[in-house]
């Protein structure tokens, strides 16, 4: 059985190396490469790529836009998501159970189906496709996001903590403040991090609902279009991908250090 467990987990590992780690590790070398051909024979090191990335002002400018959209999406999201996990973890209502299984929808839904939704309805509502609607979509599968993640924390959070501020004279709010909040604090900046990186990210949906913008996603994939642009590509994505890696890495020790029962200090 022993012998048995250490293959299984050998041949996951392996799997999910070479699916997942593997093409990120050959992204960031070729980036290095001096040749427009993703290929070998390597043909020498060289930052020029970098520097061309740097002298693309289109590329600036889709950067900047995923930036700030994720960044509106991401304090909205972190807003509604903490109330609505405060409703899922410590309340009991009627119709609890729907609420909770609305939440969880656009994590089954397929995104294709969840743009082709929203475009539809923005249509219907009589909505210009702008940076508008890509916020307000974004949202849509952000806030479940945030929710599950802080309620998952909340779960664990001993309610009597905040009723003893309550009875020392604390209103709602400053109990919350002063007391739940410093407690559930890192599950809420884990969750921010993951959400600013959902948006960040975020190609199907927005492909639907964008309009003029253009967002980094976007733009990658239109510029893959032409092949002079690939080692461009290759550049600038491993620089995020180094960054949201990095990210990930963090939120994900703030998560953890959550589920320890510690809290923000």
């Amino acid at each position: 059985m022993r012998k048995g467990r250490f293959l299984l987990g050998f041949y996951t590992y392996a799997v999910l190396g070479l699916l997942i780690y593997m093409p990120i590790v050959i992204l960031i070398v070729f980036s290095f490469n001096d040749s427009r051909v993703l290929s070998l024979p390597w043909e020498g090191f060289t930052l020029r790529w970098y520097a061309a990335a740097l002298a693309r002002p289109d590329l600036h400018k889709a950067i900047w836009t995923s930036l700030w959209i994720a960044a509106v999406v991401t304090v909205v999201s972190l807003v509604l998501g903490v109330l609505a996990a405060n409703a899922m973890a410590r309340y009991r209502y009627r119709g609890r159970l729907v609420f909770t299984g609305y939440i969880a929808v656009p994590f089954v839904v397929p995104w294709l189906l969840l743009g082709i939704a929203l475009l539809l309805f923005f249509n219907l509502v009589g909505l210009r496709l702008s940076a508008l609607t890509i916020i307000l979509s974004h949202i849509a599968f952000d806030v479940p996001l945030v929710a599950v993640l802080v309620a998952a924390r909340m779960h664990q959070f001993d309610p009597w903590l905040e009723a003893a501020a309550r009875d020392l004279g604390c209103t709602p709010w400053q109990a919350f403040r002063y007391v739940t909040l410093p407690i559930i604090a890192p599950a809420v900046i884990a969750a921010g991090i993951f959400a600013f990186n959902w948006s960040f990210d975020a190609f199907v949906v927005t492909h639907f609902v964008s309009g003029t913008q253009v967002t980094f996603p976007l733009w990658v994939w239109s510029a893959l279009r032409f092949a002079k642009n690939l080692p461009i590509v290759n550049a600038v994505s491993s620089v995020i991908v180094v960054v949201e890696m990095g990210l990930v890495v963090v939120a994900e020790m703030l998560r953890r250090r959550g589920d320890a029962g510690e809290g923000w200090w």
